[in-house]
């Protein structure tokens, strides 16, 4: 299963590289989909619709810890009423920014960072990229300290996603 998903160099060219904006935090997983994915809005809320259990657990710790610092914590709850995603609309914490044939992006801001996330259909392939722009000294240190966990529960996510056979 953890071959279907790797860690690949973020693009350098595509819309969020412009958003970059020093001190920032990127990376992009490539995903080879058990089925076919023809609109990256459902790639999306095939990863992101449905966390695990222990995820959302573990979100509202987090959501309970940081808020006292000012982060904007949001609702992890908060679904589309379709899988046809337009720019506008919420998904989760993060709001539809960009919408293309072949990439959706979202974004939530709050006074510490700016977070980006690209859901990209290329060559039968799902590509997931973040950006987060880390705007103050407690913005720095949150990303810094939870990057570890980022990874893990990327990937956890993705694989229980594959797993379900939404993706």
């Amino acid at each position: 299963m953890m071959k279907r998903i790797t860690s690949i160099a973020p693009p350098r060219h595509d819309y969020l590289a412009t958003l970059s904006c020093s001190p920032y935090f990127r990376d992009a997983i490539l995903i080879i989909p058990q089925k076919p994915v023809s609109l990256p809005a459902r790639a999306q809320l095939a990863i992101f619709g449905h966390m695990p259990k222990w995820v959302t657990k573990l979100m509202n710790i987090r959501n309970a810890i940081v808020k006292r610092f000012g982060f904007d914590v949001g609702q992890l709850s908060v679904m589309p009423k379709n899988d046809e995603l337009n720019v506008g609309d919420q998904v989760g914490f993060m709001r539809v920014i960009q919408k293309t044939d072949y990439e959706i992006i979202s974004y939530a801001e709050d006074k510490h960072m700016a977070f980006y996330l690209s859901t990209k259909i290329s060559n039968n392939a799902v590509v997931l990229s973040t950006l987060v722009n880390k705007k103050t000294f407690i913005g720095r240190c949150y990303v810094n300290f939870i990057i570890p966990f980022h990874y893990v529960i990327a990937r956890a996510v993705i694989k229980n996603a594959l797993n379900k056979n939404r993706l």
